[in-house]
């Protein structure tokens, strides 16, 4: 792995926001066909990378590179153009519109003069080689959840993404969906896709991915590989949160909300025990 360029590299990145320092000096990387887990609590500094790495902000230091060549990413076209796509956690569709029309939404090129035709034809046969069943003639607002996520990863690999990073992508799929969803990402990696796996479900990131890195209050604190040996969750999970991750007891308790009503809530409340 030591001779693989990167797909992508983040080295030493900075990002400051008045009073905070979201990101201190991280480095990150991804190897062509491989899953790279990126993991830290909310707060972490995860977001910020990420909108790094998809041209939203400029790092106050630090740089990026793509197949080894440093590049400055002008903004989130420039990105895509480069082939860098997300699927956020929250779909980017257009729910009242076909799936080829908002693929067509995001094109670079001129798509006025293409036809609706030719798009559907393409994503079909993409469709078909990745795994990913689609029908691009269909409505978004007919779909399910995990149909609208494949829809979102076929439109970023349409439009030329080569790095894929998936932000909390199994939060709304039902397990048979996540299994799903794990098929192609395993063959899109087997493929020489670089995938970036943002995820706090540590069971899914050890079965999953090849590597995870750790970021803790903007920081980068480890890169470690995975190999599915017992304790490999616990170990993250060390990482993570800077201690054993055995649950707060009692006196740990920062906050707790007992016998609480809504406004309005058309509920009757719960009497109090006794």
């Amino acid at each position: 792995m030591a001779n693989i360029i990167p797909a992508v590299k983040l080295v030493n990145i900075t990002k400051r926001f008045p009073g905070v320092v979201a990101n201190q000096g991280v480095t990150f990387e991804v190897l062509p066909g491989e899953i790279h887990a990126l993991l830290g609590e909310n707060g972490a500094g995860k977001s910020t990378l990420m909108n790094i790495l998809t041209g939203l902000y400029k790092p106050d230091e630090g740089q990026i590179e793509l197949g080894g060549q440093r590049v400055e990413l002008k903004g989130p076209r420039d990105a895509i153009a480069r082939g860098i796509g997300v699927v956020f956690q929250h779909f980017k569709l257009v729910p009242n519109q076909t799936v080829a029309e908002n693929v067509a939404l995001g094109m670079r090129r001129p798509r006025f003069g293409l036809g609706l035709g030719r798009i559907e034809r393409e994503l079909t046969r993409l469709g078909g080689e990745m795994g990913l069943q689609l029908d691009p003639r269909v409505r978004i607002n007919s779909l399910s959840v995990g149909e609208q996520q494949r829809i979102e990863i076929v439109k970023a690999l349409y439009l030329g993404a080569k790095i894929l990073a998936l932000d909390e992508p199994t939060a709304n799929l039902t397990p048979q969906e996540s299994q799903g969803l794990f098929v192609v990402l395993r063959r899109l990696a087997q493929e020489g896709y670089a995938i970036i796996f943002i995820s706090h479900k540590l069971e899914e990131v050890v079965s999953l991915a090849h590597r995870a890195t750790v970021l803790r209050k903007g920081r980068h604190v480890a890169t470690v590989n995975l190999t599915g040996k017992p304790g490999e969750k616990e170990k993250l999970a060390r990482l993570m949160i800077g201690r054993e991750a055995d649950g707060a007891t009692a006196d740990e308790l920062g906050l707790g909300l007992e016998h609480a009503t809504i406004a309005g809530d058309t509920a009757r409340p719960h009497p109090p025990p006794g």
